[in-house]
């Protein structure tokens, strides 16, 4: 079984890069969590130090994904994709911030639909700070030219208040392996606005390795939210004007 068939844990760096109307970049370690949707359904495989649903150092609660608890997270993403006609994916992994002492929150929430060991789908959950989230589904396919490397998906939902709604998004995110390689560019109007990437080196899922994360990134969910004020406070004081939140989309999925 090839090493992207399992689940780890991803360390590294989460960066952006905003082009305008005022240059604005950042850097933070973060970690990540990449996980069979399997387990975590049936509790199974899983270190000691993460619980699904219960409290411990690291928790998974399945109502900050997919249906929020309504049904299983595989169950859940198969329904999406069988909305596109496609059959039930053999893997299907979620890269996502752990809660840690029973707090996380996650901007970006990745799931990896595998068939034959290789990306079918992709499907990122969006979050704001505001509550509202939007689901992106990209079937993988020869017929629509979208591949891991390279798709493209119109803003469907405000998310940062410096940002206008008329963007689009372009994503590259190829199979993970021992290393991890998450791209985003934002562009308005055709023309380049923000980048954002995490790049991340593979180690175990351990219960050893899950403590040496949580030593290395001391409560790294708060810092998240922390960093999210932080960075909104710089880009006003650089004067980037301050778009009011819209309603959200009607609809929670797109395609």
């Amino acid at each position: 079984m090839s090493a992207n068939a399992t689940s780890a844990i991803y360390t590294g760096t989460v960066r952006h890069a905003r082009y305008t109307p005022a240059r604005h970049r950042f850097s933070y370690r973060v970690f990540s969590l990449y996980l069979d949707v399997d387990d975590l359904d049936a509790r199974t495989n899983l270190p000691a130090l993460l619980s699904v649903n219960r409290f411990n150092l690291f928790s998974i609660r399945l109502k900050d994904h997919g249906s929020k608890g309504e049904t299983g997270l595989r169950r859940f993403i198969d329904n999406l994709l069988a909305k596109r006609g496609l059959d039930a994916p053999e893997k299907i992994f979620i890269l996502c911030y752990p809660r840690i002492l029973g707090y996380a929150f996650n901007p970006l929430t990745v799931y990896y639909c595998l068939n034959d060991g290789a990306v079918s789908a992709l499907v990122y959950e969006v979050r704001n700070t505001f509550g509202d989230d939007h689901i992106y589904v990209v079937p993988l396919s020869a017929r629509s030219n979208e591949t891991s490397l390279s798709h493209t998906r119109e803003k469907q939902m405000h998310v940062s208040p410096f940002i206008e709604m008329h963007a689009t998004y372009h994503f590259s995110a190829p199979l993970p392996d021992n290393n991890l390689r998450l791209v985003i560019r934002e562009t308005l109007n055709n023309a380049p606005l923000l980048i954002a990437s995490f790049a991340g080196h593979r180690r175990p899922l351990t219960s050893r390795q899950l403590l040496r994360a949580f030593f290395a990134y001391p409560m790294m969910t708060l810092k998240v939210v922390a960093a999210i004020h932080f960075e909104a406070g710089r880009l006003f004081l650089k004067n980037v004007p301050f778009i009011s939140r819209p309603s959200p989309p009607k609809d929670r999925v797109s395609y």
